[in-house]
């Protein structure tokens, strides 16, 4: 569907047009489809805004930040001295960043607490909450 025009075309603007489009629309789909499934599992789904992140050019370890050509496949910091695989590091990155977030508690009892902790610990809370909205729910005749 995303072909060049062919030669000669007069619709060549068009159909760049078109095609970016259809690029545009695909991405979209992708992120929305990945949310749902994620979501469906008990996951947590997080978009990271990585051009304030930059997670391929900051250090995991302490933070520091050095633009890299992609042919630099080890990250080496200068400043800690801390060495890993690119892809890795960037990995580490987008992770302590997730952790460093302020999630919305999960309790019904505060909802304006935040929790910190592991993602497991996360997890337990959920499953304990979708438990006892489904207790209430079948005590009021399974109407709310």
């Amino acid at each position: 569907m995303t072909k060049k025009a062919k030669k000669g075309s007069r619709r060549k603007r068009q159909k760049t047009g078109l095609n970016r489009s259809i690029l545009d629309v695909g991405i979209g789909n992708l992120k929305a489809l990945i949310k749902s499934k994620v979501t469906e599992a008990g996951g947590f789904y997080t978009e990271i805004p990585t051009k304030k992140v930059k997670p391929s050019q900051t250090c995991p370890s302490c933070g520091h930040q050095k633009k890299k050509s992609l042919d630099e496949r080890i990250h080496k910091c200068e400043k800690c001295g801390y060495m890993c695989d690119r892809d890795v590091a960037a990995a580490q990155v987008m992770i302590n960043w997730f952790r460093g977030q302020e999630l919305v508690s999960l309790d019904t009892e505060s909802s304006s607490s935040t929790l910190c902790g592991s993602l497991k610990q996360l997890g337990a809370k959920k499953r304990k909450r979708k438990e006892v909205s489904e207790t209430s729910s079948s005590a009021l005749g399974g109407k709310m």
